[in-house]
């Protein structure tokens, strides 16, 4: 049972259904997720995390597939069950196969091409302990060339996954029946 219950549309105010309504355009879904609707209750939470994820996750430099294969992994090593459904759907959207799916929760070692693999195994790092980081983990990116900008994009959505592994998990949110079906 969900700790705090979705604020439907029909329920929220005019800014929040706007907001519910640019999430799922942009986002690619039939409707709003329960992730948004669960943070409707307050407009600063919801436009908030909409904030980041329009801009750290369907913005920015690197390809959104790859930001999805992140967030699903990290999602996946975090447990978080809703998150994990719902990348996993936005991944399968994309186009990435079933079997790439199957890696990113059982074994990233063996996900090709290397470095869609590295650039995981970096996200994933950066999702446990940040601090752990060497300036040899930051140098091996930089060789597979990526530049200053794609690693703090690349962080960023670490940290990004982690936060809404955080929400959905405190909230409880209930999985989407139309995760399912994508």
């Amino acid at each position: 049972m969900p700790n705090i219950h979705n604020l439907e549309p029909g329920d929220a105010s005019a800014e929040v259904r706007a907001l519910y309504t640019d999430f799922q355009r942009r986002m690619g879904f039939p409707a709003p997720p329960n992730f948004i609707k669960v943070q409707g209750h307050s407009v600063a939470a919801a436009s908030g995390s909409w904030g980041l994820v329009q801009n750290t996750l369907v913005g920015g430099v690197l390809p959104r597939t790859l930001k999805e294969m992140l967030f699903s992994a990290i999602s996946a090593d975090r447990n978080c069950q809703y998150c994990e459904a719902a990348h996993l759907a936005c991944c399968r959207m994309l186009g990435v196969s079933e079997e790439d799916l199957a890696q990113l929760s059982e074994n990233i070692d063996s996900l090709d091409p290397p470095k869609t693999r590295a650039i995981i195994r970096f996200g994933l790092k950066c999702a446990r302990d940040p601090q752990s980081l060497t300036s040899e983990d930051f140098s091996n990116l930089r060789g597979l060339g990526l530049t200053e900008s794609e690693i703090m994009e690349l962080i960023s959505m670490s940290a990004l996954a982690v936060y809404a592994n955080i929400v959905a998990d405190a909230t409880k949110v209930e999985n989407d029946e139309m995760f399912s079906q994508l």
